[in-house]
């Protein structure tokens, strides 16, 4: 068996990296990104690297080349550019004679979201189930680090967690849980055609998240909830880009304008992520961390 991932200079690649290298001789490894020597540590390792481009797809059938399993990790671009660079992917492997194709997608998966970053992933799923392939779709809830190390330190060092998302509630998952499920899909038998989702062990609104991070820290922390119009407002002020700029969509690698924010927070407001289930269990055999057990492990994050 041999498995490819892509993206894997990133921190969900890396540490799917190491998880595998415990399981699976070095040998089966094949890590593609865009930066080579950046992942020249696993090369020394035994792990074979190659260069690939989603942009620049005649580079992808030699970097996929061998490959059985392939992880997906979803590219950074909301917008037609990762839709782009998505179906780019998935034309690889078909073309590259990859049989299974495991893809992070997103929780909240529904045709009616606001969240305009559910578009790239009902579009890649869609693309998948019409390519052949056997898939396998890991549907992860947003990040428990990413409320612990970027939300929660302005909030902590202000006394205020300001949302539009009001009593709208998520089971946010650690990136950890979410990598360790991965690894078992792609390691173990019996997963073509499943959807996962992975989530964290229970659903909390961002007050909770607010509450939670008082308790750890010990600091007062009161939150504020705020119009979609009074969030932009603060965006804007912020110098935050909107989705368009002079009419042409933001497409700067890596960057959310404000607007893909506001949408997901609409998203978590209107219910469409407030799904959690027992997933990251079923696949790895414990449970899924909670909120407090990341807040606690990212304490150094946040302001003393």
């Amino acid at each position: 068996m041999s498995i490819v991932i892509t993206g894997a200079s990133g921190a969900f690649g890396r540490m799917a990296a190491e998880q595998l290298l415990t399981r699976i001789d070095p040998a089966q490894l094949v890590l593609v990104t865009r930066t080579p020597a950046a992942l020249a540590d696993f090369a020394t390792r035994g792990v074979t690297v190659r260069f690939a481009d989603f942009d620049r797809s005649e580079s992808l059938l030699e970097a996929f080349a061998g490959g059985e399993r392939l992880l997906l990790i979803s590219t950074l671009d909301v917008g037609e550019r990762r839709r782009r660079q998505h179906k780019s992917a998935i034309d690889g492997a078909v073309a590259a004679g990859i049989r299974h194709v495991i893809y992070t997608s997103s929780v909240g998966i529904h045709p009616h979201s606001p969240a305009f970053v559910i578009e790239d992933h009902l579009f890649t799923e869609e693309a998948l189930r019409r390519s052949g392939l056997a898939f396998t779709f890991m549907r992860d809830a947003q990040y428990a680090e990413v409320i612990t190390t970027m939300i929660a330190p302005g909030a902590v060092a202000s006394g205020e967690w300001l949302s539009s998302a009001a009593d709208g509630c998520m089971a946010f998952v650690s990136k950890k849980d979410c990598v360790a499920s991965a690894v078992a899909v792609l390691t173990t038998a019996g997963h073509e055609g499943a959807v996962y989702e992975i989530t964290g062990p229970e659903l909390l609104t961002f007050a909770d998240c607010a509450r939670i991070a008082a308790e750890v820290t010990g600091k007062p922390i009161k939150f504020v909830n705020v119009s979609h119009e009074v969030m932009q407002a603060r965006f804007d002020a912020a110098g935050v880009p909107r989705r368009h700029i002079e009419g042409t969509l933001h497409e700067k690698a890596g960057a959310w304008g404000s607007e893909e924010m506001m949408s997901y927070e609409r998203a978590i407001r209107e219910g469409y992520f407030a799904l959690a289930s027992h997933h990251v269990k079923l696949l790895t055999g414990r449970p899924a961390r909670s909120l407090r057990a990341v807040f606690e492990a990212t304490r150094s994050a946040l302001p003393a």
